[in-house]
């Protein structure tokens, strides 16, 4: 009954925030073309697009809203959290699927709206003069003679070059958008999870998945900017060179629109560099439609404007998923009773060795034997740990915290226990803390091999493995380290190759002291 009182509750929420928007036809929009102010049917969809983005805003805080609540639900792990999982999750999809219809409304809404500006933009261009005889039904710009002639050839090159790169910056695109899908689908699951060995699987999914579309957003960021910076040059030379002063005005006022709702979606937005390309991609095709108007190109401007739509077609709004890694480690304080819970039927449980998470045990000893109950003086929890060379070492206690652990060391040595020691699981690694030889701390860097490293590969390196230093100790040879775990490690070394394949990248294992000096520090 609770469950379907939450539910209620949230569809109500949901539907509010789609409903209660407030309508903007009183707010002051301002028409993004000159001119087309007093074009009611004009201005009427600007209200209406700008009333879906409101209304879009609101779902995604509900289901940011939602996510919250799953995520902290996902630790309780008590008797209803399943029960409450499956209900939020109903409420997730309900919001999903709000947020995918007022995506497609958008969708029209803005198909709607560039059909207006085109029409009203190019039916006062004209033609050139010198390129009137131009055929109509060429489908490309490029090769247009008067439009050649009228470049720097060293420039031409460049534009088509960049041209040539266009369809790998797509792939991107679409790539990380699938991925950024994959990644959804898989948090929906790995919140969900009932025990630590399912959820494992399911994060090094995600991690897997995370780690390719930090690759794709910084090869799209590098290849895109490319494109752009060299595609608006050369246009902007050349409507400059025709004198065309009122055609850069418009193009510049939509790349000021475009920079504005970039802003406005930040938010909302998982990807700056997807962002970029679905928002500066349209202006550059409409450079290009308008130079392919003022060249006479009528089949250039057709199959122009139907990229335009396409690139519209994708939603670089993608709420970001904030994955938490889950721990589900169970902490218990030392007790001490007269009689010990463990006997025959209850035995001493083997010692559980959590994948992802810290807890301290208090070793009260090693035996070549297993012991008997009483051994231990009454105290609990206890758990053994068999080892490779067939002894046991037992343990009391799981505690959460170093501190914690250290004063249970001095009440053991209260109740009798001669030589306690402080044992820490951190990530499934153990380490007797109380035998701990700093210098023999196992640690590993990677090794990177092949030639300098470029903004991108150093960016994608800062992001992934912040506070691990960039040392140069060749012209062509790299290290990044010092990592804790072989893991993050592993996952480093993979980014970079997949980033730049002329690099390669291998994981050492290390002593904890330090690095071997470097004759660049970076």
């Amino acid at each position: 009954m609770v469950e379907i009182t939450i539910r209620k509750l949230f569809a109500v929420g949901v539907l509010a925030a789609v409903l209660s928007v407030a309508d903007t036809a009183a707010q002051e929009i301002a028409a993004r073309i000159p001119g087309l102010e007093k074009n009611d049917e004009y201005m009427t969809l600007l209200r209406k697009e700008e009333t879906l983005r409101l209304r879009s805003d609101s779902i995604f805080d509900v289901i940011r809203t939602v996510r919250s609540a799953m995520r902290e639900n996902a630790e309780k792990r008590d008797s209803l959290a399943r029960q409450r999982s499956d209900s939020m999750m109903l409420i997730l999809t309900d919001a999903e699927n709000a947020a995918f219809a007022l995506r497609s409304q958008k969708i029209r809404l803005v198909d709607s709206i560039n059909a207006i500006e085109q029409e009203f933009v190019l039916s006062g261009m004209g033609n050139i003069g010198g390129a009137a005889e131009s055929s109509p039904s060429a489908a490309s710009i490029f090769g247009n003679s008067y439009f050649v002639k009228n470049i720097d050839p060293d420039d031409y090159k460049a534009l088509v070059e960049a041209h040539g790169k266009e369809s790998a910056a797509r792939k991107y695109v679409s790539s990380y958008i699938d991925n950024y899908k994959k990644i959804k689908a898989l948090y929906d699951k790995y919140v969900l999870a009932a025990t630590e060995a399912e959820a494992e699987a399911v994060y090094a999914d995600i991690a897997a998945a995370t780690d390719e579309s930090l690759v794709l957003e910084r090869q799209l960021a590098k290849l895109w900017s490319e494109i752009y910076d060299q595609k608006t040059y050369v246009y902007s030379y050349f409507l400059e060179k025709e004198n065309r002063e009122d055609i850069l005005e418009i193009t510049e006022s939509m790349l000021g629109e475009a920079r504005q709702e970039k802003l406005s979606s930040a938010d909302n937005c998982v990807s700056e560099a997807v962002a970029d390309y679905c928002l500066q991609k349209p202006v550059v095709l409409n450079y290009e439609i308008y130079v392919a108007k003022l060249l006479n190109q009528t089949a250039a401007i057709d199959s122009l404007s139907n990229a335009s739509k396409n690139v519209r077609q994708i939603d670089f709004r993608m709420p970001p998923v904030e994955v938490k890694r889950r721990s589900f480690v169970d902490y218990e304080a030392i007790e001490f009773t007269p009689r010990s819970p463990y006997n025959a039927s209850n035995p001493i449980p083997d010692c559980i060795v959590y994948e992802y998470g810290t807890i301290y045990r208090i070793l009260l000893g090693t035996y070549k034997y297993k012991q008997a109950v009483s051994t231990f003086r009454g105290a609990s929890p206890l758990c053994v740990e068999t080892l490779e060379d067939g002894r046991f070492s037992y343990y009391a206690g799981g505690l959460k915290t170093r501190a914690e652990a250290e004063t249970a060391v001095e009440i053991m040595k209260k109740k009798g226990f001669r030589s306690p020691e402080i044992v820490e699981w951190c990530d499934g690694r153990k380490t007797n803390l109380s035998q701990q030889n700093e210098d023999a701390t196992i640690a590993f860097r990677v090794t990177i091999k092949g030639g300098a490293l470029d903004d991108t590969v150093r960016d994608l390196i800062t992001t992934m493995a912040e506070g691990c230093q960039i040392s140069k100790i060749a012209e062509d040879t790299f290290i990044v380290g010092t990592f804790d775990t072989r893991v993050m490690a592993d996952r480093v070394a993979a980014a970079v190759a997949k980033c730049d394949e002329s690099l390669t990248a291998e994981v050492t294992e290390i002593g904890g002291g330090p690095d071997e000096e470097s004759d660049e520090e970076e």
